[in-house]
């Protein structure tokens, strides 16, 4: 583990059934009624091109007239690579989770379907906002640690792992200043 992330090796896959609840019995209760899902699994998850593990957290189930509203925060890990070195790392996220999934009968208010829905199985599917909001929770300069070094742009060395041998590039004189200054870092 570096930086409080850690290394990821291998990426099994998973059964992705546990990211689709049954809402059934909610349909059948008035508005106003709710339920809450506890979620705490070890396991991997691969939604399309997000890979999640370690998913724990509480999702709040509220019926409505228009569908289930799921509100809560899940707590995961999503495999990503540092940005400098290029190692896989599964960086701990926290997933915002506040959505209307709609009944298919009701009629979408906007020209474009509504992505979340309940199907006519009473099934509700968190794939898609998970995927969606597994993204947004990754910053977009992921690192293994902050003092990362990176990799050597000649050859690839891994500048975490030790030192390479190639030659120290040749700078344009007019630009030496600006290496000094670099260096004084």
């Amino acid at each position: 583990m570096r930086g409080g992330v850690s290394i990821v090796t291998d990426l099994p896959r998973s059964d992705n059934r546990l990211l689709r609840l049954n809402v059934g019995f909610l349909l059948k209760e008035g508005p106003g009624y709710s339920r809450e899902f506890d979620f705490d699994q070890d396991g991997t998850f691969i939604v399309e091109d997000v890979v999640i593990s370690r998913l724990r957290g509480v999702l709040r189930l509220t019926r409505t007239r228009q569908g289930i509203v799921i509100q809560g925060t899940l707590r995961t890990q999503i495999a990503t690579e540092c940005v400098r070195c290029l190692i896989p790392i599964a960086l701990p996220c926290d997933i915002e989770l506040s959505e209307l999934f709609v009944y298919p009968a009701t009629p979408a208010a906007s020209p474009a379907p509504n992505p979340y829905f309940v199907d006519d199985g009473g099934f509700i599917d968190l794939q898609p906002i998970i995927r969606e909001e597994g993204i947004l929770a990754v910053p977009i300069q992921t690192l293994c640690s902050p003092d990362c070094k990176g990799l050597c742009s000649q050859c690839g060395q891994n500048f975490n792992e030790g030192t390479c041998d190639c030659a120290e590039e040749d700078i344009e004189p007019r630009l030496a200043s600006l290496r000094a200054l670099l260096e004084e870092d």
